[in-house]
């Protein structure tokens, strides 16, 4: 059947189906007064067919294409064209994350290095680079905390900023525990130590969201020391360490490391017993007495054993040497104007023992020529009293 034959039959059967749809017609005879004027319009359903359809044939015949719609079935004309959906674009939020990843990748060596540093001085219990480099640790994640609060951020971004800002938190608490008068003690220790390693265990996470690692180190951090006094390992003369500058070497079972360090140098002429009765005690005339003050810190265990504690050297382990001689260092009773005198004592995890040693020596000697060596297991360090870092 050729396209004309269908469009005729199509038509057709339009025609067929539309007649059970129409009303029987009114008989003549039916007419009255309550009858519908024959002249009204008839229901939609029985309008004449042939004018609806007009047209129809033709489109079809040449290839158009018809819309229906609700009602009476249109044509499109040849001009026309089907309504296009208007596209809407919905709107854009704008989130910080952008600024959120910098502020991550711009400042997160930073935290490592000054934590680093921090961490480094509770480990060699240095008080003083400890407090220092709490500060600064403490101060910069404050900064950085207040940058980061205002953001507007994705749910991938506040997911960043979480781990992020829980970093900072811990970093900043590490530094406030080492700030005031308190001195270290291993409840401060072990608490700024722990908030060092979960603030960068939090900070790791952080990395985790990041498109690509953090890799250099910005240049104004990259000059941080991160140094202590130098350790030395030797007893040679052109080995020989200054004042405040620590020797760290390992007790006999290696199971711990030990600092020993001698701070600082002095003489004096006259120092009192407190015993009461304020008794002084004098040098003989052409004498004086050298004070030197002796630091050791146990600085915590390692490896498998379980030996914890560790022996401090004792007093006769001392030894001044001047130009070729040698002097003992002198045994006092406790309770002297000096303070605590030094003596050999068991150090647990982190203990500090400090206190004095004193030589009787001649008004002669002076500290640029003197030095104190400590006999130690498999070692004798060697301080310049003269020298000073």
């Amino acid at each position: 059947m050729d396209l004309p034959d269908a469009v005729t039959t199509i038509l057709a059967l339009l025609f067929v189906t539309a007649t059970f749809f129409l009303p029987p017609p009114t008989p003549l005879d039916a007419t009255g007064p309550g009858t519908p004027d024959p002249v009204q319009p008839q229901p939609v359903a029985a309008q004449n067919l042939s004018s609806v359809l007009v047209g129809v044939q033709e489109r079809l015949q040449d290839g158009h294409l018809l819309n229906f719609t609700s009602g009476s079935p249109t044509i499109l004309d040849e001009n026309e064209t089907e309504p296009q959906v208007e596209n809407s674009t919905p709107d854009v939020i704008e989130y910080d994350d952008d600024e959120l990843v910098r502020l991550v990748e711009d400042n997160s060596v930073s935290l490592m290095l000054l934590s680093l540093q921090n961490m480094y001085a509770l480990y060699a219990w240095d008080e003083k680079l400890a407090q220092e480099s709490g500060a600064e640790l403490q101060k910069f994640a404050a900064i950085l905390l207040g940058e980061s609060a205002g953001l507007d951020l994705s749910d991938d971004g506040e997911s960043l900023k979480a781990s992020f800002t829980a970093a900072l938190e811990l970093y900043e608490a590490a530094g406030r525990m080492l700030q005031g008068d308190t001195p270290l003690n291993s409840t401060i220790v072990d608490g700024a130590f722990e908030a060092n390693r979960q603030g960068s265990n939090h900070l790791r996470e952080a990395f985790g969201y990041l498109q690509h690692p953090v890799l250099d180190a910005p240049e104004e951090i990259v000059a941080v020391t991160l140094s202590l006094p130098p350790v030395s390992a030797g007893s040679a003369s052109w080995e020989e360490l200054a004042l405040m500058q620590r020797y760290v070497y390992e007790d006999r079972y290696r199971a711990n490391d030990i600092s020993l360090m001698l701070e600082s140098a002095r003489f004096i002429r006259v120092f009192h017993m407190l015993d009461g009765q304020g008794n002084m005690v004098a040098a003989e005339p052409g004498r004086m007495f050298l004070l030197v003050e002796v630091k050791v810190t146990n600085l915590g265990h390692k490896g498998d054993n379980r030996v914890y504690t560790i022996r401090t050297p004792a007093l006769k382990d001392f030894t001044l040497r001047y130009r070729g001689t040698t002097y003992a260092p002198m045994t006092l009773a406790p309770g002297t104007s000096l303070g605590e005198p030094y003596a050999a004592a068991t150090l647990n995890r982190y203990e500090v023992k400090k206190g004095y040693v004193v030589f009787d020596v001649p008004m002669a000697l002076t500290l640029d020529e003197s030095s104190v060596q400590v006999k130690l297991d498999g070692a004798s360090p060697v301080w310049a009293l003269g020298k000073t870092p």
